[in-house]
């Protein structure tokens, strides 16, 4: 058990105790934050972190993170990653969008949603661009869109 302050980004956890005052407690509570909940920290940077609950993004001062508990989840795939590290022909599930205003909305338009499932179909040879397969037509994307998109590889 470690606080999640201190564990590796985009990988999943299952909170296991909350260390919190009883304000700040019912305040997680109401955002479904409670013992066996998944979470997967996305960063952590200038005294906050930006944890990944319920496919919603939640910032939190790092005093906070620290009076929260964790174990790691051990499932396959045991964790998340940005589109961009999948090679091809791998096999993945949409997570998160990140990314503000009109990445975000750009992305969502070109059919990238949470729970779409995709395909790495090409990767150019240095990397960028690279072609995706979902929803039943092929899209490219630049290396730094593809980082936007956290996903979670599917074993078939």
């Amino acid at each position: 058990m470690i606080p999640i302050s201190q564990v590796q980004p985009n990988q999943v956890y299952v909170i296991t105790e909350l260390r919190v005052d009883a304000s700040i407690y019912k305040h997680l509570q109401n955002m479904g934050m409670l013992p066996g909940t998944k979470v997967a920290i996305l960063s952590i940077a200038k005294g906050n972190g930006i944890v990944l609950l319920q496919n919603h993004r939640v910032a939190l001062d790092i005093e906070v993170l620290n009076q929260i508990y964790v174990n790691e989840v051990n499932l396959e795939p045991a964790h998340w990653l940005p589109l961009s590290d999948l090679a091809v022909g791998e096999l993945a599930m949409v997570v998160d969008i990140q990314g503000a205003g009109a990445v975000h909305r750009r992305l969502m338009d070109m059919g990238i949603t949470k729970g779409t499932r995709l395909l790495v179909r090409k990767v150019a040879p240095l990397g960028d661009p690279m072609e995706i397969r979902l929803r039943g037509y092929e899209l490219s994307l630049r290396k730094e869109e593809a980082e936007n998109v956290i996903v979670s590889p599917i074993i078939d």
